[in-house]
């Protein structure tokens, strides 16, 4: 009950953002990119790769937010997201259980034949000799990576638009709001980012990073389904 919206958009974007789902093409382009002679060529291209994946997030929570908005404050349509984010959280719990032995959690979206495609084709971005053409290629690359990732990750941005849609905040805070979430929703990329292009090294994140961050992730999705169908109204901020 005195949990602050503030509060709530940073703990949930952070969450979200430590879906190793969501990190894995960032990484392999850093490993590409430490492979460039030219610094300001690395920093370009990974800087409008992480910036075309938070656009993709802003523009689906945006969609989704104006959709529910359009359907109205139904019953029907809270406990559906309630529920949907009840079995996303037990599909990480699932996931966390059977891998709690095991040195590593793979993204199983990540595991589809197309993710080798998707390596040749970050390799020939990186590589073009044309600064342009590398640039349009990292942006397409980064929005169709990150819209596809979104399958591992629904659940959270779901029930965030979903608590907006119910603050009865006006529009603009709303979208301020999601600002905000997509900026902590990226924190993590960034320092990846950065380190490694500090520092010339990458260093693949770890399976304790990836069972944890499915733990925790999974617990809060629950709780925040259980919310939304028993006590909507303490998700209510405005």
């Amino acid at each position: 009950k005195t949990f602050s919206l503030p509060v709530l958009t940073v703990v949930i974007g952070l969450l979200d953002g430590f879906n190793p789902c969501a990190m894995w093409a960032l990484l392999f382009l850093i490993t590409l990119l430490l492979g460039l002679e030219n610094r300001k060529r690395m920093w370009l291209l990974g800087s409008l790769f992480i910036v075309a994946s938070g656009a993709v997030y802003f523009v689906f929570m945006a969609a989704w937010l104006q959709l529910l908005l359009f359907l109205g404050m139904i019953t029907a349509i809270r406990v559906i997201i309630g529920l949907v984010a009840i079995g996303a959280g037990g599909i990480n719990l699932r996931e966390w259980w059977l891998s709690r032995k095991a040195e590593a959690l793979a993204c199983k979206v990540s595991d589809l034949k197309d993710t080798k495609k998707t390596f040749e084709k970050i390799k020939t971005i990186v590589y073009r000799r044309s600064l342009w053409w590398a640039i349009i290629g990292i942006l397409i690359l980064g929005f169709s990576v990150n819209l596809v990732e979104l399958a591992c990750s629904a659940g959270f941005p779901a029930v965030y638009t979903q608590v907006l849609a119910l603050s009865g905040l006006p529009m603009w805070q709303r979208y301020l709001y999601m600002v905000a979430y997509i900026i902590f929703y990226m924190l993590d990329d960034l320092v990846v980012f950065m380190i490694a292009m500090v520092t010339l090294k990458s260093k693949m994140v770890g399976g304790k990073y990836a069972k944890y961050s499915a733990l925790i992730g999974g617990i809060l999705m629950l709780l925040l389904g259980l919310l939304l169908i028993l006590k909507p109204q303490w998700l209510m901020f405005g």
